[in-house]
């Protein structure tokens, strides 16, 4: 059998299939409102991917791959850097990755199927945390690890991590208010950078606050 090697045509799928699940969901998008928006038969939809579970894993790989490839979590990093650079490159690649025209912000709402992802979890949601979320966590771990070191407090650790991430993906859970009170401003590349060097200051100076506390209640400093 002669494959259909039509140029574009399984990139064409994905794109289809990223906006309509987006929009949709998993549970109800189908195949046929996929294959329409791609102007292929579904057929050739089912050629390539098998069924909608084998699309949705395929646009889910996509979008972690492409993501990180374009905007990796050591952004504008330099070898040697310290901790406090590594977090700035870090919340960087994140916040571009969710909010950039050239990411998934710009895929129609391609953030916003990572979003469902997260709140309404199909069972897909192990290859996100394995393909995406656990190789961050342990970047971002290091990271401020170093940075709350000496004292370092695994309920501390845990809580600053979590902030860190929580401040980038609010940004991405409320794009369509900051939208409507914001209008043409915050997918743009200075805007995002501006915002990157708000939230990297703020948790920087929050985890200075911690680490010195932490300091008095041991009666030491930081070494």
């Amino acid at each position: 059998m002669k494959k259909p090697e039509t140029q574009g045509t399984r990139e064409r799928i994905l794109d289809a299939a990223g906006s309509i699940f987006a929009m949709r969901g998993f549970r109800a998008a189908t195949v046929r409102q996929i294959s329409e928006a791609a102007g292929v038969n579904v057929a050739l939809l089912h050629y390539y991917f098998k069924d909608k579970a084998g699309l949705y894993q395929a646009v889910l790989e996509d979008l972690t791959d492409c993501g990180l490839r374009d905007f990796p979590p050591d952004m504008g990093v330099r070898p040697g850097d310290g901790p406090e650079a590594r977090l700035r490159g870090f919340v960087r690649g994140l916040l571009f990755r969710l909010l950039s025209d050239r990411s998934w912000g710009g895929y129609e709402g391609k953030a916003r199927l990572i979003i469902k992802e997260i709140s309404d979890p199909t069972p897909y949601m192990d290859q996100v945390v394995e393909r995406f979320a656990r190789p961050q966590k342990e970047v971002l771990q290091g990271i401020v690890s170093e940075i709350l070191a000496p004292h370092l407090d695994p309920l501390r650790l845990r809580a600053c991590c979590l902030s860190v991430v929580a401040q980038c993906l609010h940004y991405a859970y409320a794009k369509p208010v900051i939208d409507r009170l914001l209008p043409g401003v915050g997918s743009r590349d200075e805007d995002i950078a501006l915002l990157a060097a708000h939230i990297t200051e703020f948790s920087l100076g929050g985890m200075a606050r911690i680490r010195e506390q932490a300091a008095r209640q041991t009666g030491g400093g930081r070494s």
